[in-house]
């Protein structure tokens, strides 16, 4: 599902801070660049449904959900790592998603390719032209100026969100107030109310400030919609750092600046960057999040709790 082969018929701007319409097109993957012709817009034997079927075709193994069937236990995996994994099928029909983009100041923040809010958008991007080929209603939330767009099917209807996502991008750069930590929470319960059971709530995030409130409100929908979480990093947090100075330019900030690391800083980054993912991750998966991983400079990889 998660393709990263995109098209790339023009380079990107030479600002890695801006945005752009073109940008959030070229993340279509090749796979759904045609239009289906009258009578094959859907697979045959297919039709959209309100919730998504089980297939038979395996996708992954992952720890048990309550709610799961436990006819479908996979009981060697369970004895190798000593807790209870499920096996998850490919899906048969279709189900809708809401996008939830975290536009907030501290994901302007980007050391090499882009700030992780850009990251976020081409990620949201990437998701919706897969809604295309699989035939899949989408909806968009867009946080903190709570942009809401009800999803529906076809390629007209990811157009406009893109464009929305352009829109609210651009704004989060001209933006200087800050903003409080219940927004992501106000959020959900607006992507829930648009969706029916089963269907997946997608929070493109670096979920650092996640709040009791958040936290509240998946696991009062737990039982009635999937949640995803695409942790969108940046490249440093994945790498040994270096002691030394590091220039760096804040989104909307024509100033570089200088951050100096020293050497008992940098050897200590590692081991305080594996903690921090560790527990972030332990902390989604115990709330009953999904995880997908994105660092800045590449598209989603299947995490822990896919």
């Amino acid at each position: 599902m998660w393709s990263s082969r995109a098209r790339t018929s023009k380079p990107e701007p030479t600002n890695p801070n801006t945005l752009t319409l073109r940008e959030l097109m070229a993340t279509q993957p090749r796979h759904v660049r045609g239009r289906l012709l009258p009578g094959e817009r859907y697979p045959t034997g297919m039709r959209p449904g309100r919730r998504r079927a089980q297939g038979m075709d395996l996708d992954s193994v992952g720890p048990y959900v309550p709610g799961d069937d436990i006819r479908w236990m996979d009981w060697r995996a369970t004895a190798r790592t000593g807790r209870a994994q499920m096996k998850r099928f490919v899906a048969e029909s279709h189900l809708a998603r809401m996008l939830i983009v975290d536009f907030r100041g501290h994901l302007l923040f980007g050391t090499e390719t882009r700030p992780m809010a850009k990251t976020a958008a081409l990620l949201a991007a990437h998701m919706a032209w897969e809604a295309v080929a699989l035939q899949e209603p989408v909806g968009l939330v867009i946080v903190p100026d709570q942009v809401l767009v009800r999803p529906r099917r076809g390629r007209s209807h990811v157009l406009f969100l893109l464009k929305h996502l352009e829109d609210g991008y651009g704004a989060a750069l001209a933006r200087t107030e800050g903003h409080d930590g219940d927004e992501l929470a106000m959020a959900v319960d607006s992507a829930s109310r648009l969706l029916k059971f089963g269907d997946e709530i997608c929070v493109f995030s670096d979920f650092g400030d996640a709040n009791p409130a958040l936290t509240e409100k998946v696991r009062e929908l737990n039982a009635f919609r999937h949640f995803r979480a695409i942790i969108v990093e940046d490249p440093m947090f994945r790498r040994p750092l270096a002691s030394g100075r590091y220039p760096y330019q804040a989104a909307g900030d024509p100033l570089r600046r200088l951050a100096t690391v020293s050497k008992s800083m940098a050897d200590r980054h590692q081991d305080v960057v594996r903690e921090l993912r560790r527990d972030l991750r332990r902390t989604l998966l115990r709330d009953g999040w999904r995880i997908t991983e994105a660092a800045s400079g590449g598209f989603l990889s299947p995490g822990a709790g896919r």
